[in-house]
């Protein structure tokens, strides 16, 4: 008698190598069917990124103004005849001498809204009697766009030339920045001063508004 073992063996092969091959012609038929939904495979949502920035509230932020400036001033009272005169009344309006400013000052606080410093403005004029003016400010400065600084002031002017004597004085402006440290810009300041006695007052006051456009350098250190 014959035994059936072999037989068995070869069956059960044959059997598995038809599951094998039908296996995968099961499933193109599937992905074929057009009621046939695959499933989703579960992908991890990325994480929110967003670019890196420096910490500029940090200690270390440095941030320097100066600048180069042509001014010219406008008396509201003219109490020494002095030239220049608007109109035909020697005491009412008339022109200050054309000045060149420059300027240098530097900020103490985080740029994240207005910063808080300091400047200098040395004022020399250019045309008649000499004289000099020394101003120290308090500087208010506030970023509205990456070429577009505003800036105020206030400030001590104290006249050295050609008599001494000391003021107060405000000032507003702007800068439009061409590359990220040069730019143009102006400021409108309004001062006034105490001046010595007349025949007709004991004390003169003179008020005055001035106009100055130059070159400005900015310049910041992050930490």
């Amino acid at each position: 008698m014959l035994s059936s073992a072999p037989v068995r063996v070869e069956r059960a092969v044959a059997l598995l190598l038809a599951i094998g091959s039908w296996t995968p012609l099961a499933a193109g038929a599937d992905a074929e069917d057009a009621f046939y939904e695959p499933k989703e495979r579960v992908v991890a949502a990325p994480r929110p990124t967003s670019p890196a920035r420096t910490p500029r509230s940090a200690d270390g932020y440095q941030h320097w103004l100066g600048g180069v400036a042509v001014g010219k001033g406008l008396r509201f009272n003219n109490p020494y005849r002095l030239q220049r005169v608007l109109g035909q009344d020697a005491e009412s309006l008339s022109l200050s001498a054309t000045y060149v400013d420059v300027h240098l000052g530097r900020t103490f606080s985080a740029p994240d809204g207005f910063e808080h410093g300091i400047t200098a403005h040395l004022s020399i004029a250019t045309d008649g009697i000499r004289q000099e003016v020394f101003t120290p400010s308090y500087l208010l400065l506030k970023r509205f766009s990456p070429r577009v600084l505003g800036l105020g002031r206030a400030g001590v002017p104290i006249v050295l030339e050609p008599d001494a004597n000391v003021g107060l004085e405000a000032g507003l402006g702007g800068v439009y920045f061409f590359t990220a440290s040069l730019g143009l810009g102006a400021e409108l300041s309004f001062s006034t001063f105490y001046g010595a006695a007349t025949i007709d007052r004991a004390v003169t006051v003179i008020p005055m508004t001035s106009l100055a456009i130059g070159v400005y350098f900015d310049w910041e250190h992050l930490p």
